[in-house]
């Protein structure tokens, strides 16, 4: 009993739960979401909804990401210096949100052509556009996280991913149940609607808990928290982490985009094509993230953990906390992988109802052990303050994939995709291992 006590009041692995349950519960949300869209749009429609979501993600790499990072890292070193803390959010809110609303603004502008010329869609116009109002709430909320996630307070983000979920859910129910009630087809603006509003409800959420915070932390009436010095140091680690987000996140679009032209030289119609991208971004891949909420959640807390102890000298808990990561990792990969084997079909049809969601699901159950460990030896190296060596990692990685994407799939179809997802993951791990080896002095 004395040694479970023990644990559990450990912050990294009582914030590791806290964030696991709240993760589980909006994957769970997700789920039903999903299974709700693909039974008001048909699978082309979930396709092109699909095109514009690296998008999102390639403005959140750009915006937040290495910010939010950024921020957890410093806050977590000067966590007995309040003003210290504080100063570190307020310069990464400012950075953060004169990146998104720059951003916001020419995406807004430039709709139709970002949809004609790179996109190669002109039904993802009026999305972009919504989704463009967008970024600045994410922004605000993305780096308030960060510094809740340096304290190791992990209740606040997890609710505001909570409420953010459940304010999306809301908002595209109440829409669905309008134009069914007058008999009018359902746009697909009403999930790029759901998205807006669930960021707005997660910024104000977060904002409210900060200002709360703030209270009964420290004043900060008096204190002028704008520092040069500050904001260069953050950008210091931000920009190697954002590159490493924006290679990712721009490899993503130009797969999002690549990957139905190369279906069509394949073989396959323009309707084939986006049906079948559908069921990869809405149903398959979906589902085989699901466990991820737990790696995730781990990963999160594992930075300001490792920094931390980093910054104590202690190369024992950064020793012990490395291997035992990688031990359970590929424990539930393979446990997940055998586990979406035997059920493909049985997932597929009682989720989704698709055949093609079930085929799909086991072709992707082998990257599992290998897709659930990258992302936290990739936070191990960030808390070390290795961001180069991700970096660099990535874009071997991301190299494997975009000649998958443009070679192997006219050639062989959607199964190119599979087979350069699963060599991509392979060495991304293989590069961070060895990164490892080079940083950590292992018993």
């Amino acid at each position: 009993m004395r040694l479970s006590r023990k644990y559990l009041c450990n912050p990294l692995v009582s914030g590791t739960i806290i964030l696991t349950a709240a993760g589980f519960a909006t994957k769970i949300i997700g789920f039903f979401y999903r299974i709700f869209l693909s039974r008001i749009f048909p699978e082309e429609s979930l396709g092109i909804i699909g095109l514009i979501t690296p998008v999102s993600m390639l403005v959140h790499a750009t915006c937040a990401a290495g910010i939010q990072n950024a921020i957890t890292k410093y806050v977590a070193a000067s966590k007995t210096q309040k003003i210290q803390a504080f100063s570190y959010l307020f310069c990464g809110i400012l950075l953060s949100l004169a990146l998104s609303i720059i951003t916001a603004i020419c995406i807004f502008q430039y709709a139709p052509w970002i949809a004609d010329c790179l996109i190669h869609e002109p039904r993802t116009t009026s999305l972009l556009k919504i989704l463009a109002l967008s970024f600045p709430m994410a922004s605000l909320h993305a780096c308030i996280n960060g510094y809740f996630y340096g304290y190791q307070k992990t209740g606040i983000p997890s609710w505001s991913i909570l409420f953010e979920q459940f304010f999306r859910v809301f908002i595209v129910y109440i829409l669905y149940r309008f134009f069914l009630n007058n008999n009018q087809p359902f746009p697909l603006t009403i999930a790029i609607i759901g998205l807006f509003a669930g960021e707005c409800a997660s910024a104000v959420f977060s904002s409210f808990m900060l200002y709360l915070h703030s209270l009964h932390s420290c004043d900060i009436s008096d204190v002028s928290l704008l520092s040069l010095s500050k904001c260069r140091e953050l950008l210091q680690m931000a920009c190697p982490l954002s590159l490493n987000r924006i290679c990712l996140s721009l490899f993503a679009t130009i797969e999002a985009i690549q990957l139905p032209v190369r279906l069509v030289e394949s073989g396959l119609s323009s309707a084939q094509a986006l049906s079948l991208y559908g069921v990869f971004s809405g149903m398959a891949f979906p589902t085989v993230m699901f466990p991820c909420a737990i790696t995730g959640s781990a990963a999160t807390l594992l930075l300001p953990s490792i920094a931390e102890a980093q910054s104590q000298g202690n190369k024992k808990r950064i020793r012990l906390a490395t291997i035992l990561t990688i031990v359970l990792c590929l424990l539930m990969g393979f446990g997940c992988m055998c586990f979406f084997l035997l059920f493909a079909e049985h997932l597929g049809f009682l989720l989704f109802q698709s055949v093609e969601a079930a085929s799909q699901l086991r072709s992707l159950s082998f990257v599992c052990p290998f897709l659930y460990l990258s992302g936290m030896l990739s936070s191990i190296l960030h808390g070390l303050g290795k961001t180069g060596i991700t970096f660099a990692c990535s874009i071997v990685s991301l190299a494997i994939r975009l000649f998958c994407v443009l070679y192997l799939i006219p050639m062989i179809g959607f199964r190119g995709y599979f087979y350069g997802i699963l060599c991509s993951q392979i060495c991304l791990d293989f590069l961070l291992i060895l990164a490892l080896h080079h940083n950590i002095i292992y018993n």
